[in-house]
């Protein structure tokens, strides 16, 4: 593997966004060792590297706006237990080497590379602690098909997908055997007027512990029909959108197409459409959580090379 890299050293696998820096694979593993990674590391922190630099995923709003989102990776597929990631308990936590450094390698390309360091091009009001390291590694043991195939890669592939997130908000939901009733709580929860979500309506991931997973699953529902009741039931009136949030933000006569002729009694989803829910599964076996991974715009997948 060394042998190749060194090969390929010069070769520019992304321009990163907002200084237009190349990132070469020297300099990408320049920031993998100052993140303390390992060799078998650099093709997962490069394949995040060049999503990020994907133009659907608008690097440069994500990172110099005022809001807190920042890319957090979700790894998925046979390089999860090659590279000994932790998808269990605690694994949006500290404590496992490949979680935390390539998480971090890909925070330092993002400031080394793309410029967008704190108080200079990165404009955040406040962040969050997933500016320092961010990453999700999906459970391998999932009652569903795998989240790589579900997005239309092979099931022998690697893969990272990379979404501009704010910090995960917690919904705990333990009272409850009816897959319904967690359904309901979870929909209820993610309905916040003021997040980027109710007013751009675009992509929120929602990652299951296990135990939410199998009692969904156990009752016959699966990813498909998760998205389409936190489509039809994350719903927020028009009447408390309108002129609150960022809805109050823009010039009111330039509204969202959306809400310009709604009534106040009428319902606005925070995704417009189902397939914007996309559903993980990670976490310890044992607890009734789901992890809401709210924030701006859309993910981005990318295959790890193989190297």
């Amino acid at each position: 593997m060394l042998g190749k890299w060194l090969e390929r050293r010069d070769e520019v696998v992304a321009t990163l966004p907002p200084a237009l820096g190349e990132a070469t694979l020297e300099a990408i593993a320049a920031n993998c060792v100052l993140a303390g990674c390992l060799t078998g590391h650099l093709p997962v922190v490069a394949a995040a590297v060049q999503a990020v630099s994907h133009r659907r995923f608008n690097l440069d709003a994500v990172v110099t706006g005022l809001n807190s989102a920042s890319p957090v990776v979700i790894v998925d597929g046979p390089i999860v237990e090659e590279l000994a990631f932790n998808s269990g308990a605690g694994g949006l936590g500290a404590g496992n080497r490949a979680n935390a450094a390539i998480g971090r390698a890909v925070q330092l390309c993002i400031r080394n590379i793309g410029g967008a360091r704190h108080g200079e091009l990165d404009g955040a009001t406040h962040g969050h602690s997933g500016k320092y390291s961010y990453l999700i590694a999906a459970s391998q043991t999932s009652p569903w098909e795998p989240l790589r195939t579900r997005l239309g890669f092979g099931a022998d592939d690697s893969l990272v997908t990379v979404k501009a997130a704010d910090a995960p908000l917690c919904v705990a939901d333990m009272g409850h055997d009816d897959a319904t009733s967690i359904l309901e709580t979870i929909a209820r929860s993610v309905a916040i007027p003021g997040s980027y979500n109710a007013y751009f309506r675009q992509e929120l991931w929602l990652v299951l512990s296990p135990e939410h997973a199998w009692r969904l699953s156990d009752a016959g529902i699966g990813p498909d029909e998760i998205a389409l009741y936190i489509h039809e039931f994350a719903t927020i009136s028009a009447g408390q959108l309108r002129g609150h949030g960022l809805y109050g933000f823009v010039d009111e006569t330039l509204p969202p197409t959306w809400i310009q002729d709604a009534a106040d009694s009428d319902l606005i989803s925070v995704v417009d459409r189902p397939d914007r829910v996309r559903v993980l599964v990670s976490g310890g076996l044992h607890g009734g959580y789901t992890s809401v991974l709210l924030g701006q715009g859309v993910s981005v997948s990318q295959k790890v090379e193989s190297w």
